[in-house]
């Protein structure tokens, strides 16, 4: 008997009374018979009790050589002669329940894991349906909620089309990349009744929080976190400004669309991500050839030509620079400077460019100018950023994309934890609540006569 095989699928050798290995065409099959182990009657408690042959199982089990395994197992079954019960011997190697041996369970766990890891391709390694891996996955898999941190990070991401809220929360620590939670939406009434069942004691323990420029977490923030304060993430302030900067050279660029071949319309077109780039990234020295301009130039020539075809794009250009030179500081910057007259001097540039973009930035950076200031704070050694949250969020989309889009939240949810979460596992206690949705009834239907 191959010792070394039976550790493999968790079996103890002095269990065994026959064991066989068969090697099909697509898989293998394992044929194992256990030893009697009953020495009582579960029901009564009697030792009168009589064999019946035996009870035989089909299992799917860990692959070997990437083939799936088929376990066949017989266990014996007993007849009390003192209840008249029938019964058998408990199998080593499964739940009740379930056609999967214990380590194929584990296995299958394991191997979700990675991000990149979807139903389908645990499934096909197993050969058995994704339905099943699924269920394996809801059963075993229930990530609770963590702490509340003392610097609390909130974001979202797209979810899905076709489920009832698009738009997820993602909460997480900042100074662990600790994923706290997943909040089906992050519309007011989700999150208010969310961080309502928090208890109050574990909310004050929050010091600070740091959320992008949305309406609805601002209310909410200042019932749930009164003693909390509140800080917008400056990469979405810098977006922003690139964002209305883009809408700027676009609305400039249909001026010169009557003549689509000009050089106007066609470096607006094309070199526009020059004008989104930091001054400092401006390459000055190297040359490379450039088709629409059809000569050698570097980075900054291509940024003067541009801002030359309109006064309204200089200056929103210029603009942007005083944002980022006010932005981009470090920590002892900031300590030797008093950077809310700075903002106020960004916002008054903004506003005195006369450009409609531009107008509208200043407004937003008057209305956030409290938690802008907030932002410039470090926590060991790193500003206080939604950062950690944007770096998850590439991970949420690669986990939602591989899986051709989820819309069982629930399930995705822990899914998302479950991956991101490098600490985070599985419980062999199996949770009988349900996370798979009933589908609707099929009901009647008449097959098409040819």
């Amino acid at each position: 008997m191959n010792k070394e095989l039976l550790k493999l699928f968790n079996i103890n050798d002095d269990t065994v009374d026959d064991f066989s290995v068969d090697n099909k065409n697509s898989f293998y099959v394992i044929t194992v018979r256990f030893k009697p182990s009953s020495q009582y009657c579960p029901n009564c408690g009697s030792i009168h009790f009589i064999s019946k042959g035996n009870k035989r199982r089909t299992l799917v089990s860990t692959p070997i050589n990437d083939k799936p395994v088929r376990m066949i197992t017989y266990v014996k079954r007993y007849r009390c002669m003192k209840c008249l019960s029938s019964f058998s011997d408990v199998n080593p190697t499964a739940y009740d329940d379930w056609s999967f041996t214990r380590t194929a369970v584990i296995s299958i766990l394991n191997k979700l894991k990675p991000y990149n890891a979807t139903y389908a391709s645990v499934a096909r390694m197993f050969g058995v349906s994704s339905t099943r891996v699924m269920d394996i996955f809801d059963t075993f898999v229930r990530i609770k909620r963590h702490p509340l941190p003392r610097v609390l990070l909130i974001d979202e991401f797209h979810f899905s089309r076709s489920s009832k809220y698009q738009y997820p929360a993602i909460l997480m620590n900042f100074e662990n990349n600790l994923i706290i939670d997943i909040v089906e939406s992050r519309t007011h009434d989700v999150m208010s009744n969310y961080f309502f069942k928090i208890d109050s004691n574990e909310r004050k323990k929050v010091e600070y929080i740091c959320t992008d420029m949305s309406f609805i977490f601002k209310p909410l923030l200042k019932v749930y976190f009164p003693h909390s304060t509140l800080l917008i993430d400056h990469f979405h302030v810098t977006r922003l400004i690139n964002d209305q900067l883009n809408h700027t050279r676009k609305r400039i660029m249909r001026k010169y669309a009557l003549n689509k071949k000009s050089v106007e319309y066609r470096l607006l077109k094309h070199r526009y991500k020059i004008l989104l780039k930091s001054r400092n990234d401006i390459d000055y020295e190297v040359f490379r050839y450039d088709r629409i301009l059809e000569c050698h130039v570097t980075e900054n020539t291509i940024l003067e030509k541009l801002l030359s075809f309109d006064d309204e794009l200089k200056k929103a250009y210029y603009a942007k620079e005083e944002y980022l030179i006010f932005d981009q500081v470090s920590k002892e910057e900031v300590n030797s400077t008093d950077k809310r007259k700075e903002l106020n001097n960004v916002i008054r540039k903004f506003r005195h460019t006369q450009v409609e973009e531009c107008i509208h930035i200043a407004e937003t950076l008057s209305h956030w100018k409290e938690e802008i200031l907030n932002s410039f704070i470090w926590i060991n050694g790193r500003r206080i950023s939604n950062g950690p949250c944007e770096g998850k969020n590439n991970y949420v989309k690669k986990i939602l994309f591989n899986a051709n889009g989820m819309t069982n939240f629930p399930r995705a949810r822990n899914r998302i934890l479950y991956s991101q979460n490098k600490y985070e596992t599985y419980t062999m206690n199996e949770h009988t609540n349900r996370i798979k949705r009933y589908g609707k009834p099929r009901g009647n239907y008449k097959k098409n006569k040819k």
